[in-house]
């Protein structure tokens, strides 16, 4: 974002306006995948990929896999799975156990998407 246009700066300002977090329990978000579920969160039912808004969620969905808190649903176990392998998020989804901290990190994310746009605009 370093070297986006001021049109691409407003863009990306206008997608994190439009999050609206809705503070969703697990019941909601079970069996959908992680990106998914997260888009849901935040009130999104899309998020152009090449965009602002999806880097901080797939961001925030890579640190949820890191820390362990999201299930495979592939039939392997825990300490052999696809996605860690390869650091595919798209067929993780929440757990029960991880998504209020997954959440948390959604917040902390969002926020520091914010600040770095801010910075950006002031340049």
């Amino acid at each position: 974002m370093e070297h986006a246009t001021p049109k691409e700066l407003r863009k990306a300002r206008r997608e994190m306006r439009g999050v609206v977090r809705r503070d969703l329990p697990h019941n909601d978000v079970a069996g959908l995948q992680i990106i998914t579920a997260l888009l849901k969160e935040i009130g999104q039912r899309y998020a152009d990929n090449a965009g602002f808004l999806y880097k901080v969620i797939q961001g925030v969905a890579n640190e949820a896999r890191r820390r362990c808190l999201l299930i495979n649903p592939n039939p392997y176990d825990r300490t052999m799975q696809y996605s860690d392998a390869v650091g595919n998020v798209h067929r993780m989804m929440p757990s029960a156990v991880g998504w209020e901290q997954t959440k948390g990190i959604l917040t902390r994310q969002l926020k520091q998407g914010e600040e770095y746009l801010q910075t950006l605009k002031g340049r």
